[in-house]
């Protein structure tokens, strides 16, 4: 008798459990991919538990928030502005033909990869400097280009801003040219700290260099982990957005306890790798529809965040 009663607990106690478990959006579709649904699931409903307060989502910008397209990368912006003109271009194509396919190359030693991606990244920055471009022509630069949020990303950006929500942008590209793009769609909110690379400006506010040392995708970790970000916001789960294996090292910085990670995987060839180490794939280059239905089940089941407003 008492054998079948502490059966008859452990049976209601899986019931609650799974009464209790988050909804996954998108288990329908053949273009959202979860490692393990219970799982995703579970820290899910964590998060919603736990409440805002202990919440915090790191991303990735180049081909995370932004669309994938070859020419819209926060570098794209400037290496493909019209008014730069053949000679310019033809130098910075063959720096880039040279080394992007050992940046996409993850057969290599990583220490190769590194000092590749530290070598296209200087001799990048010698050639925007070449051009004596100033400051005040980013916004044209990027209005000239084919960089663009993902359909979703505002939305999602106002949800965060609205609950308090601290959002990190950590990202190899061009902090310059992520403040504007934020800026010109009216998202850059107080909520958002951004660790990328910041351009050198002189006095008559020509581009003459970048901040050292430089952040690459394959050095974000390295670079970023003194951060003041990461002393100042300590928050126990990490909803984390990237596009590739190295994105997951970003949370290396981060204590948590808990950590549900998004990968924007923009090429099928990629899906087995990534399906090894992210929690969830989204496939076929799509909008932040199904990561704004995962953020608002959080809000909809915690506070505000009003007691850790001052983190921010």
């Amino acid at each position: 008798m008492q054998t079948m009663n502490s059966m008859l607990l452990v049976l209601v106690s899986i019931m609650i459990s799974l009464s209790r478990m988050a909804e996954l959006p998108g288990t329908e579709d053949s273009t959202v991919i979860y490692r393990d649904q219970p799982v995703v699931a579970q820290k899910l409903q964590k998060f919603i538990d736990s409440g805002l307060k202990n919440f915090q989502i790191v991303a990735d910008f180049d081909y995370t928030m932004t669309t994938w397209d070859p020419k819209g990368t926060c570098f794209s912006v400037i290496r493909t502005y019209p008014g730069f003109g053949e000679e310019f271009f033809a130098k910075a194509d063959a720096i880039k033909k040279k080394h992007l396919p050992i940046h996409l190359d993850f057969s290599l030693p990583e220490e190769v990869r590194k000092e590749s991606d530290y070598q296209w990244f200087s001799k990048t920055i010698g050639c925007f400097v070449e051009t004596k471009f100033p400051k005040s022509l980013i916004p044209d630069m990027l209005e000239a280009s084919r960089c663009r949020l993902r359909s979703g990303v505002v939305e999602f950006l106002k949800l965060a801003h609205q609950h308090n929500i601290p959002v990190l942008i950590f990202s190899g590209g061009i902090k310059d040219v992520i403040d504007a793009m934020l800026e010109r769609e009216g998202c850059y909110f107080d909520n958002i700290s951004i660790i990328s690379n910041k351009l050198i400006y002189d006095d008559n506010d020509i581009m003459v260099g970048a901040v050292k040392p430089y952040i690459t995708a394959s050095s974000k970790l390295e670079v970023a982990r003194e951060d003041e970000y990461f002393t100042r916001v300590i928050r126990d789960h990490v909803l984390l957005l990237g596009d590739m294996l190295s994105d997951l090292k970003m949370a290396s910085c981060v204590k948590y306890t808990d950590i549900l990670s998004l990968a924007f995987c923009n090429h099928d060839n990629d899906k087995e790798q990534y399906g090894e180490h992210f929690d969830v794939l989204l496939m076929g280059n799509p909008g932040f529809d199904r990561v704004n239905e995962l953020l608002r089940q959080i809000v909809g089941g915690g506070d505000t965040g009003e007691a850790v407003k001052s983190e921010l």
